[in-house]
């Protein structure tokens, strides 16, 4: 596998996971409740900063790109 595969797959399984807790924690299931309001919040700044790593990174490549 070469690298720009592994961040290729990194890249789609953060989004991947990015989406289901955004779906688990928004639906406020039994399980959900059970996570505290500041756990929430630790969850989702952590989700978009990771996911501004990956903006940052994209943007990098297309640039390179040119």
């Amino acid at each position: 596998m070469t690298k720009q595969e592994f961040d290729a797959v990194t890249r789609d399984f953060l989004v991947a996971w990015f989406m289901e807790m955004y779906v688990y924690i928004s639906q406020g299931g039994e399980q959900a409740q059970k996570i505290e309001p500041l756990q929430k919040r630790k969850l989702i700044a952590t989700a978009q900063s990771l996911l501004h790593d990956i903006q940052d990174a994209l943007e990098c490549e297309l640039e390179g790109s040119d």
